[in-house]
């Protein structure tokens, strides 16, 4: 999948692009939610050079893609579901509302998955899978960016 953004912070060879989302882009959920409808990309390899203010054409693999989806869909709805399990059998043994206990078991379970996801994305990366920056489409001249390097 390729998009177009606006480089809005480089770190060493890592950038973070503001992309507005194509619907493909909507469907994937890889970036974080953005301001006025955007969407931001972080961390995408930075081997053509850009700099803040530049746009630029970002690729991601489509294994990564699937992969990233994979981990969204199925991590948290199995903790969900392990969560809801373990609440009923553990509500069944100490006599407590067994329905009651596994749904909030599950749904804090659910929530732990997706809070541990995010912060530990990166260590799910395999080479070559992460996202970079293509092309560049267009230079910033010099301060008319409107954006700082606020990483």
């Amino acid at each position: 999948m390729r998009e177009r953004g606006t480089v809005v912070c480089v770190t060493g060879d890592m950038v973070h692009v503001a992309i507005e989302p194509s619907a493909a882009c909507e469907a994937c959920g890889g970036c974080a939610e953005g301001v006025g409808g955007k969407r931001l990309l972080e961390g995408a390899l930075n081997d053509q050079g850009a700099g803040v203010g530049d746009t630029v054409e970002v690729e991601t693999p489509l294994r990564a893609r699937r992969r990233a989806q994979g981990l969204i869909y199925v991590v948290p709805v199995t903790a969900i579901g392990g969560g809801y399990l373990a609440g009923f059998l553990l509500g069944t043994w100490a006599k407590f509302a067994p329905d009651a206990l596994g749904a909030v078991i599950g749904i804090g379970a659910g929530a732990l998955a997706l809070v541990s996801l995010r912060r530990f994305d990166r260590r799910f990366e395999v080479a070559g899978e992460a996202p970079r920056v293509r092309a560049i489409i267009a230079r910033c001249r010099g301060g008319d960016s409107g954006f700082r390097n606020g990483c």
